[in-house]
């Protein structure tokens, strides 16, 4: 077990936030337990309850660090391409968001978990969080596959074209022999989210295209 670490630190903070996101993602909110996430930590269960004083303040810093990490990833990719081409930035965006699946599969995992039932937890998440992706989503719309010309639709589909191969690694791994972690595997998963969303690069699919107005 890691040394524990000191009730204030910063560190002792990151190692409760990652054994809590792992926790959510396989018990669930109500499965999940203070002190084995504490023990699972390092941490002293008291120091948990010094940065985190209820399981719900724990949750909604494990959603708003995992959300954030998804913003703030999709910020930097927007600047870097700066003026390009809606198309590009769309594709660019897409593949930036299964990269971030591969590295961090919880997050659907716990969303495929809260999106079941209609709690305050799934209402803070939607008008905190998913309400923003999905805007960022309507608005690829335009440049996306005309069969997915609803935008609800296509958030989902990109959600789930994106992340289940990594969320269900297990079933994926005994299917087909190979780990849906390596870097090839990840690629391989962009590339065909890509096609199946957009369109092979240099088409100009899009449902502007085939609008007859």
């Amino acid at each position: 077990m890691a040394k524990a670490a000191k009730p204030g630190s910063e560190e002792g903070r990151r190692r409760i936030l990652a054994a809590a996101r792992s926790a959510f993602a396989t018990h669930g909110f109500e499965g999940a337990s203070l002190r084995a996430i504490s023990v699972e930590a390092g941490v002293l269960h008291t120091a948990m309850l010094y940065h985190f004083p209820s399981k719900d303040v724990l949750w909604r810093a494990v959603m708003a660090d995992l959300f954030d990490a998804v913003e703030a990833r999709f910020a930097d990719e927007a600047a870097r391409l700066a003026g390009a081409p809606p198309d590009l930035l769309a594709r660019a965006l897409v593949r930036n968001f299964v990269s971030f699946c591969a590295s961090c599969p919880e997050l659907h995992r716990i969303m495929t978990i809260e999106g079941r039932s209609d709690t305050d937890r799934l209402t803070w998440l939607v008008d905190r969080y998913s309400r923003r992706l999905f805007d960022a989503v309507k608005a690829m719309a335009p440049v996306a596959n005309p069969l997915i010309a609803d935008p609800i639709q296509l958030y989902y589909a990109i959600i789930g074209l994106s992340a289940s191969v990594f969320t269900l690694a297990p079933e994926y791994r005994r299917l087909s022999g190979r780990d849906p972690f390596a870097e090839a595997e990840i690629t391989a998963t962009a590339d065909l989210v890509e096609r199946l969303v957009f369109g092979p690069a240099g088409t100009g699919l899009s449902n502007a295209d085939t609008d007859p107005t």
